[in-house]
């Protein structure tokens, strides 16, 4: 019964096969070793001790229009070994925010290379913030 039912279906299995192959990768390259995925309503706990820094990985032009208070901004290929003022920060509590969340995985991979030890991503980008109605600045 169930092989008749299987042959039938041959398409909407093998979708299925697809989609969840595709969110277990999803989930496995949102991970990054030595980070921490942190939400929107999280971040604030993080900034209390005073010794953390946020970077917005945004393009200068993005980070103009909107960004968290307090943020920095390094777009993503300013991460480098090169790059002294960010280095600047190595020792701090490091939250890095993009606008949806795939850039700083990419960010938070370079830091940690570059020997960041404390590291955080805010899940769901700049988008996530502002769905909580949290605060954004403009420069």
């Amino acid at each position: 019964m169930f092989s008749e039912f299987f042959s039938q279906n041959l398409l909407w299995f093998a979708a299925l096969v697809v989609i969840a192959n595709l969110l277990i990768l999803s989930f496995i390259q949102g991970r990054v070793k030595g980070a921490n995925m942190v939400s929107a309503l999280e971040l604030p706990q993080l900034q209390r001790d005073g010794n953390s820094v946020i970077i917005d990985v945004n393009e200068s032009s993005d980070f103009a229009r909107s960004h968290i208070p307090d943020a920095i901004n390094y777009p993503l290929n300013e991460i480098t070994a090169e790059n002294k003022k960010l280095h600047k920060h190595k020792s701090k509590t490091t939250i890095i925010v993009c606008q949806a969340g795939s850039k700083s995985v990419k960010a938070a991979k370079l830091l940690i290379a570059l020997g960041f030890e404390d590291v955080h991503i805010l899940r769901g980008g700049l988008i996530s913030w502002t769905k909580e109605n949290l605060p954004v600045t403009a420069s």
